[in-house]
């Protein structure tokens, strides 16, 4: 079967509410998760509510569909893809349904969100214990078919010792409760004869569990391995209930491991690790452990990875929460992308290894004296790093939490590729394990990262290979099998939270041996008789080295790119490789920070950064039927893309769609048959239209706001009606500047200037030339406006490229030294400068250096002048203001995008904030991501609602939930989006810095 029948999705969009989807797009999009393999689904279908459920799985099991439930997609196995139908439970199957906070337990449905789940629920000062690192974005019901565990295991175990009950639909669409029962009653209810001629599934099932229990305990005994942490196979562990070790800070005086009361049995239990295999998820009770009041992290240094497994065993006796191994590799390509390069301070030196150790309690005293015996063990040269503060410790985990991805980031046709980044041994074996895994790796002529939960012999070790060559693939399998064969001899596990999946299902056998292997078929059978759900996991898998994402098949093809994607220069390889450079972890799904608007407001995954980027993959290889649905999916997906740059920030792989973006736009309309649409033209070459158009400003501002001519601006240029447009001033600002530019001889900056302070709103400009007079600093006024930022952004990149070329030429007239800073107004523009310039030019050491030199004013304030004091320092205050002033500051998204400066000082929104707090504000930054305008985007008609959308996730509240704001905002269409969205003016953080100095000090 390689489509879904007409008659079947016509039925089952007649039984639910929920979207069905069997367009290239969507199987397209649907086909990978975070893993090596791939396979286009049948179709995708996004059920509204939890009942809805019930008729799905009814018509699939009655037509033989195959179905795939999936979460965020962020699973590393395969788990979630398969030729089938995927049921996405994440868009719409999202509610925390109850909580109950005497029992510490939490009614959820499966599409929840681990890390929106944990906010809502420690208010309470509860928590869920398993905390993978996927938790941004992973989702509870793949946490539960995952069986996912997470840094804390040692004291909390896995997902499995969590779950309550499970209300789930099974294979033939009946619905069944799962909770603890006890033995007797489930024996007494087989034993009742029933009216029915076949057993209900629910019936096999018990059936199967009591005979797993009579004639398989002992084969589970003698195969399993010597680890708690495991995730390969069904639980059948906790059928008997048994396991041969548990998690070192286990509270047994609580609860038994396996977490199951005598003489009974739960069901739900099982349904962890399942992957889906066995029934659908509707909703899970899911027991909540309290927070606790004091936390300590220590970062200690290692000269090599074995050294720092050498000394887990002698740490776990102090009975730490966590203990975490970050490799030397990890923080180095870390240093590359801005939002994580911020938070190593509590990196010293630059060791080969470091281990977290978090030691947590309820008593300060007791954390102390465990650090103070941790001191005393003397395994490390250097003194360790204590991070005790909340935000300390952030830091440190968000390093960590990133590891999967940002290994990726790795450039190269090698890569850190994800297939035994699973396997547990003993931790008194980690040592051993670690040094014959360099020994295997040795004999492969490669070499591997290991990071991850040391404290429970679980390394995530990722081998460089190139996948995409036969040899690559061959060496694939052989370090697999080599690998797995290491991990049985050592007692360990072949998966240990990241599930089997077709990735590591073909290992199961091998690890448990034929009569366990028979006990889960078992299990399977009864569960799933015509074996539709989630087909090929556990049960019957494929080889590992199948449905590889590259193959023979992929023959990816690029094109001529204008802008670099590599150090030396444009060409179609490197272009391909951008494109490549998304491994699907899938950390543009997350809700907080700027990545990935779109998808934050939308919830689609075609309008995630993961999404273009399977669209572009697909594009390049030809998987589309024709070259021209290739570009309109691609195209269709880019269309709500507002360039943020959150991904080049935030994406531990740095993907940088805003770049692939234009890259494409560029491509697609220097096609024939592809012209741009007139409104591209308008603001593209705003700062031309507007240069000749400010002298008729009195008639254009007319059309440009007359709500009798919204219809009009609708109609031909496809603006929003209900958009406020800038009206032109008549003086420019140039015009404005002419006095003040007189008396300045000998420039000490080169100000950039831009279409809209230029000609919109000249009296910004203005404050800033007041400013800089009161700091001392002489300006010269540059000819060429902006850095072609308009042009960037509408994809006519060769324009921006002469622009570029134009804007050097005439500040190496200006400055034939090269050392005058050049300063400006807008984000967009001045970061254009110091970011597109480079990829223009790759290579040039001229624009390097000017990239190096050029900043917003907010950021030139706090850097030394000639006295070596901030130039900031030397403006006056006024002194009568009788209080401070509170401010709500937003950042532009390309000022949350930037790395922390070589020079040390504040760069981006500390820059704001530092100037605005210098004048006597007392300053809040806004925790939210973009505002939703994103230059021309939110002008544009068929934008307008997302563009709103993505303001009321954060901006829009904030400021709405205070009385009588003041709010900063340093970029012109952020300015625009507060004033529509909430009837605040925002102002500049330079206007609001006029405001308070004394002119003429």
């Amino acid at each position: 079967m390689d489509q879904l029948s007409p008659e079947f999705v016509a039925e089952l969009k007649q039984n639910i509410t929920g979207e069905v989807k069997v367009d290239p797009i969507s199987r397209v999009l649907f086909s990978t998760d975070a893993s090596i393999h791939k396979i286009q689904p049948l179709g995708v279908v996004f059920p509204r509510s939890s009942d809805e459920l019930v008729p799905i799985v009814r018509m699939c099991h009655q037509y033989g569909i195959p179905i795939i439930p999936r979460g965020s997609g962020s699973g590393l196995a395969g788990g979630c893809i398969g030729k089938g139908l995927i049921v996405d439970c994440s868009r719409y199957l999202n509610r925390l349904v109850s909580l109950n906070l005497e029992e510490r337990s939490a009614v959820v449905e499966p599409g929840l969100v681990l890390d929106d789940f944990n906010r809502a629920v420690r208010k309470y000062d509860l928590v869920f214990g398993p905390d993978p690192a996927s938790s941004e974005r992973a989702t509870l019901g793949g946490c539960i078919g995952n069986n996912a565990a997470g840094a804390h295991s040692i004291e909390h175990g896995m997902t499995a010792d969590h779950i309550l009950a499970v209300d789930v639909v099974l294979a033939d669409g009946a619905v069944a409760a799962f909770r603890q029962v006890p033995l007797d009653e489930i024996n007494r209810s087989l034993q009742t004869p029933k009216n029915y001629p076949e057993p209900e599934i629910i019936t096999c099932i018990y059936r199967s569990v009591q005979q797993i229990r009579r004639d398989y305990a002992d084969d589970i005994r003698k195969a399993w391995p010597g680890t708690w942490r495991r995730v390969s196979g069904y639980n059948l562990n906790y059928l008997l209930p048994w396991s041969p070790t548990y998690p070192p800070q286990w509270d047994t005086s609580t609860y038994p491991y396996p977490p199951v009361a005598p003489g009974t049995i739960n069901l739900a239990q099982i349904m962890a690790g399942s992957e889906g295999t066995l029934a659908l998820i509707r909703n899970a009770t899911l027991r909540l452990v309290p927070v606790k009041q004091h936390t300590v992290l220590s970062v200690i240094n290692f000269s090599s990875i074995s050294e720092a497994c050498d000394s887990v065993v002698d740490i776990l006796e102090l009975s730490p929460s966590a203990v975490e191994l970050i490799p030397q590799s990890l923080i180095h390509l870390a240093r590359s992308v801005p939002a994580y390069a911020s938070l190593l301070s509590f990196v010293v030196g630059d060791p080969a290894a470091m281990l977290v150790v978090e030691f947590s309690g309820n008593e300060l005293k007791g954390i102390k004296d465990k650090i103070s015996r941790l001191n005393q063990l003397q395994h490390w040269p250097d003194e360790a790093y204590l991070a005790e503060t909340p935000k300390q410790q952030k830091q440190v985990w968000d390093v960590r939490k990133v590891g999967l991805g940002i290994l990726m980031s790795r450039l190269g046709a090698q890569k850190p590729i994800s297939f035994i980044e699973d396997m547990s041994v003993p931790v008194e074996r980690l040592s051993e394990f670690v040094s014959r895994m360099v020994q295997i790796l040795a004999g492969f002529h490669t070499e591997a990262d290991f990071y991850g939960h040391a404290s429970a012999g679980c390394l995530h070790i990722r081998p460089l290979i190139n996948i995409k060559t036969p040899q690559g693939r061959q060496e694939l399998r052989q370090i697999a099998e080599a690998t797995a064969d290491l991990v049985i001899s050592l007692g360990g596990a072949v998966s240990a939270e990241h599930g089997d999946g077709i990735t590591r299902g073909e290992w199961i056998e091998r690890a448990y041996g034929p009569k366990v292997v028979e006990a889960c078929r078992l299990l399977k059978l009864a569960a799933d008789p015509t074996g539709i759900l989630n087909p090929g996991k556990i049960v019957n898998p494929p080889r590992m080295d199948s449905s590889l994402r590259y193959d023979d098949a992929y023959q990816p093809v690029g094109w001529a790119s204008v802008m670099a994607f590599s150090s030396s220069k444009a060409e179609p390889k490197q272009l391909v490789a951008a494109i490549e450079q998304c491994n699907g972890a899938g950390v543009c799904r997350k809700s907080t920070g700027v990545m990935c608007p779109s998808f934050q407001a939308t919830k689609d995954e075609m309008f995630s950064t993961r999404g273009r980027a399977n669209l572009l993959r697909e594009m390049i290889s030809n998987g589309f039927t024709s070259q021209e649905s290739s570009f309109q999916a691609v195209k269709q997906s880019l269309e709500l893309c507002l360039a943020c740059k959150g991904c080049k920030a935030e994406c531990p792989s740095a993907v940088d769609m805003a770049k692939l973006k234009y890259e494409f736009y560029q491509y697609y309309y220097s096609l024939p048959g592809h012209r741009h649409p007139l409104r591209d033209y308008l603001f593209g070459y705003i700062s031309t239209i507007a240069r000749y158009g400010h002298h008729l400003a009195p008639i254009l501002n007319i059309f440009l706001s007359a709500p009798a001519f919204a219809g009009l601006r609708r109609s031909m240029l496809g603006l929003s009606k209900e958009r406020s447009l800038p009206e032109l001033s008549r003086m420019s600002f140039r015009a404005r500047a002419r006095s003040i530019m007189e008396s300045m001889d000998h420039p000490d900056c080169l100000f950039l200037s831009d279409a809209f302070n230029e000609y919109f709103y000249p009296e910004t400009g203005m404050d800033a030339l007041q400013v800089l007079k009161s700091a001392g600093v002489s300006v010269k006024v540059l000819r060429n406006l902006g850095a072609g930022r308009t042009l960037v952004s509408k994809g006519f990149l060769t324009q921006a490229k002469e622009h570029a070329h134009n804007l050097i030429d005439e500040i190496r007239n200006e400055d034939p030294d090269g050392k005058l800073p050049v300063v400006g107004l807008e984000p967009s523009e001045i970061y254009t400068l110091k970011d597109e310039f480079l990829d223009f030019f790759p290579g040039d050491e001229t624009v390097a250096a000017l990239s190096r030199r050029a900043y917003l004013v907010d950021e030139f304030l706090l850097r030394p002048g000639r006295d070596n004091q901030t130039l900031i320092s030397r403006i006056r205050v006024k002194q009568d203001i009788a209080s401070s002033t509170n401010v709500l500051l937003h950042g532009h998204c390309y000022q949350k995008a930037q790395p922390p400066a070589v020079d040390g000082y504040p760069v981006g929104v500390a820059a704001s904030a530092a100037i605005l707090e210098y004048a006597g504000y007392v300053v809040k930054v806004i925790d939210d991501g973009c505002c939703g305008m994103a230059g021309a985007f939110g002008y544009e008609a068929e934008h307008y609602d997302t563009s709103l959308q993505v303001g009321r996730l954060a901006l829009f509240p904030a400021i709405d939930a205070t009385d009588d704001p003041l709010v900063a905002a340093a970029g012109i269409s952020c300015q625009s989006q507060i004033l529509d969205g909430t009837g605040v003016q925002a102002h500049h953080p330079i206007s609001l810095l006029a405001r308070r100095c004394e002119w003429g000090s």
